[in-house]
């Protein structure tokens, strides 16, 4: 036999006797004792559930706007005119100042012209008054010295007999007055002053423009009478009173506030937010509060009876909690009450029983759980 053929025989005999040995001798050697699984806690803070009476405070932002809110709209037609601000938008004034004014030279001199044809049929009767009527003539003398054209007429003496009615009417003294009166108050028409103190919000005409009537002149806003728009949920509205007494923050600013009355309720719903729209009243001094400024009311509602308050995060799939009994969470329904920013109020579980106010993440039913003091 070759030494080739002896060599191709030993090897695979070797190798698979190595093998053999390396197998018997792992078999020999001890393994390491198994350590033992080390048990896996569950830890849950509790708090005993007690009942009490909680007052509720509703929390609720929205946009401050004016109480009233005017359109200027021109009754005459003429060209219009400088009043006594600048009419542009932003611009201020107090109450009673001219804001704007429509040409009225014209109307003025037809005015004057039946003053003074009044004046005449008043001096042809007044020798007819002295004779028949001489008990009242003192009465229309003095009437008739004190009129003055450029003012507006005094009333007219009252009649003492239907004979002097009858008198005044057929002279048409009576006509003529009320005539006068019309045109007086219709040129007042062509002026137009301002009805509160506030702010020109928008200008529809410039100065200059042709105006007719029923054209909108500007928008203006009462500055010193604010109002606080909220919107309130539907299940919040009846804890809102009219008349509760709110606080009104910033967002943001906890030092600074304002004082607030609620006023009135909205009887409809929005249809956009399904809330009802609640409005409140500023208390403000001086210009730290504007029109449009985004702000938060707290008001403050009925007192629930029985309730307990808890944060918002404790409560699972809308209206669950957790309970510990004989160390295992039990999951249990509540009945809500009142829901917040960051805390609800609720009842519906037994005195006494442990609520789970902070769990573990995998927190399940039935889980096993020891309590933390």
């Amino acid at each position: 036999m070759s030494k080739k053929t002896i060599a191709f025989i030993l090897v695979p005999i070797i190798l698979i006797g190595s093998v053999l040995l390396m197998n018997f001798l792992a078999g020999k050697k001890e393994l390491p004792p198994e350590r033992p699984t080390p048990e896996v806690k569950n830890y849950v803070k509790v708090q005993e559930i007690k009942y009490d009476r909680i007052p509720v405070e509703i929390e609720a932002f929205g946009r401050v706007g004016s109480s009233q809110q005017v359109d200027l709209v021109a009754e005459v037609g003429g060209k219009l005119l400088q009043g006594g601000i600048n009419l542009k938008e932003g611009q201020n004034f107090r109450k009673g100042q001219l804001i704007c004014r429509i040409y009225n030279v014209e109307q003025r001199l037809n005015l004057l012209a039946a003053k003074s044809n009044y004046l005449n049929i008043l001096a042809s009767a007044l020798p007819d008054l002295k004779i028949d009527y001489p008990d009242n003539y003192n009465h229309w003398i003095r009437y008739f010295d004190a009129i003055d054209i450029e003012k507006d007429l005094a009333p007219l003496p009252k009649a003492r007999s239907s004979k002097e009615k009858t008198f005044l009417a057929t002279r048409n003294i009576t006509g003529e007055y009320y005539t006068i009166k019309s045109q007086e108050e219709n040129l007042k028409k062509y002026s137009i002053y301002a009805p509160y103190g506030g702010s020109v919000l928008s200008v529809d005409l410039e100065i200059g423009s042709v105006v007719n009537p029923g054209s909108v002149i500007a928008t203006i806003i009462r500055t010193d009478k604010l109002e606080l728009e909220v919107p309130i949920e539907l299940r919040d509205i009846n804890y809102v009173k009219t008349g509760a007494q709110a606080r009104i923050v910033r967002e943001g600013e906890v030092t600074r506030s304002w004082e607030g009355t609620v006023v009135r309720k909205a009887d409809v719903i929005d249809p956009n937010t399904q809330s009802v729209r609640v409005y409140i009243a500023i208390k403000s001094k001086g210009n730290d509060i504007y029109d449009g400024l985004y702000l938060k009311a707290i008001i403050p509602g009925n007192s629930v009876d029985q309730g307990m308050r808890i944060d918002r995060n404790i409560v699972r799939n809308k209206n669950q909690v957790f309970v510990v009994e004989d160390n295992r969470l039990v999951a249990k329904e509540i009945n809500i009450l009142k829901i917040s920013q960051n805390e609800i109020v609720f009842n519906g579980l037994d005195r006494g029983q442990l609520l789970v106010v902070d769990a573990p993440a995998n927190a399940s039913n039935n889980m096993v759980v020891d309590i933390l003091n």
